[in-house]
């Protein structure tokens, strides 16, 4: 590529500041550099790095770490310099198969080397995280309920519980009739005197219900396809999942950014995320298999899965009253109420009933059987459960 070709060039010898003026004759992989009575004759092999400048090339002899290297540095144009990086690139690949692969890459336009590091990063951050999914199923339910009576401690020192015999009775027959066979979970239900409308459950078949729900709930079916999402929740282990893919996504991070594994500020990390993941929101994918899952459970015992939807259909509703309400000055007390409780459904709840969700879930029921099955309680015992406490409501209202 280049005969007999000289350029003006200075040489760094890696112990004085000042360099070496000269020029430099290639021929083939040849460089030979001339400075009045100094001669250094190399071999383009020997440089461990070559770098384009602006006002041609530069090529270190040793990496910088071992101790200050020689550089010879050459003057001229950068199709010359263009020229000379190709030569000394396939000199490199020629040591070895490891360098053939490396510098191919160097050699790749910018643009297609950028293209195909986001797609080597999207598959190995798939196939990552499909085996963080399957490091749940080596984990024991044993930990799910551990976790769950840990979030439990908290959550039944913050609230006041306002269970009575007809709610008791009401989400006792639901479970009965919801819960899947041969279930490994221990559901129960606990009523929490609160006038927003939502539930939520723990990893370890704790289910709680906010009394507003109830109170609001146009039937009894909206109450049950709730309590069958959230037992979806328990049984799918997305709490367990939620945590592992949170591990494992700090693990991660702390391997590209700098691991803190030295002084344990990784387990320190992942112990302030295992006593947090639970009040977590679920992902989107989560939320999808917690609804597809619940509507399964209400067909396989006839119950009407309608009332999921409509369940859904009222949070939106509460939602943009909420919002809208937000400028309004409220009662101080009961606003403090408010916050804390919002504090917890915020993180604990189900995602917001957004538009494509509730579409999803109206074209997955009906797409099925209806289900007969409205009721699992007498109206009479329906009526006591919906006047669970009524006080939190009427004092959140003032």
């Amino acid at each position: 590529m280049f005969q007999n070709q000289t350029f003006t060039s200075r040489y760094f010898d890696g112990v004085s500041a000042v360099p070496e003026e000269g020029t430099v004759l290639i021929h083939g992989q040849t460089l030979d550099f001339l400075s009045g009575e100094v001669a250094h004759k190399l071999n383009l092999l020997q440089f461990t790095e070559f770098t384009l400048t602006h006002k041609g090339c530069k090529l270190t002899l040793m990496p910088d770490e071992v101790k200050e290297s020689p550089v010879l540095e050459i003057i001229c144009s950068k199709e010359d310099a263009k020229k000379l990086e190709s030569l000394w690139i396939q000199s490199k690949k020629n040591e070895s198969h490891a360098h053939a692969f490396f510098y191919s890459i160097r050699e790749m336009n910018p643009l297609v080397l950028g293209a195909l590091s986001i797609i080597i990063v999207g598959i190995i951050g798939f196939f990552y995280f499909k085996g963080l999914e399957m490091v749940t199923n080596l984990i024991p339910v044993s930990m799910d309920k551990q976790l769950g009576e840990s979030v439990q401690l908290k959550i039944d020192s913050q609230f006041q519980e306002c269970n009575t015999k007809a709610t008791d009775r009401f989400f006792t027959e639901a479970l009965k009739k919801v819960v899947p066979k041969g279930s490994p979970h221990q559901f129960k239900v606990s009523v929490i005197g609160s006038a927003i409308p939502n539930a939520f459950a723990l990893s370890n078949g704790k289910i709680y219900f906010f009394s507003g729900l109830l109170n609001d709930a146009k039937s009894q079916e909206e109450v049950i396809g709730v309590l069958a999402h959230e037992i979806a929740h328990v049984e799918k282990r997305h709490h367990m999942r939620n945590l592992v893919k949170a591990g494992g996504t700090s693990l991660a991070i702390s391997l590209v950014v700098g691991p803190g594994l030295g002084n344990m500020e990784f387990l320190e990390t992942f112990t302030e995320i295992g006593s947090t993941i639970l009040v977590l929101k679920f992902s989107r994918d989560f939320e999808t298999e917690a609804d597809v899952t619940s509507i399964a459970y209400l067909r396989n015992q006839n119950l009407s899965p309608s009332g999921l939807l409509s369940f859904f259909k009222r949070m939106q509703e509460f939602e943009k009253e909420n919002t809208e309400s937000d400028d309004n000055q409220t009662d101080k007390n009961a606003k403090n109420d408010q916050v804390v409780t919002q504090s917890f459904t915020d993180f604990l709840s189900t995602h917001p009933a957004t538009e494509e969700r509730m579409k999803s879930l109206k074209s997955l029921i009906e797409s099925g059987k209806k289900g007969t099955i409205k009721k699992v309680v007498s109206d009479k015992t329906w009526k006591e459960v919906q006047a669970v406490c009524l006080e939190f409501k009427n004092s959140d209202s003032k």
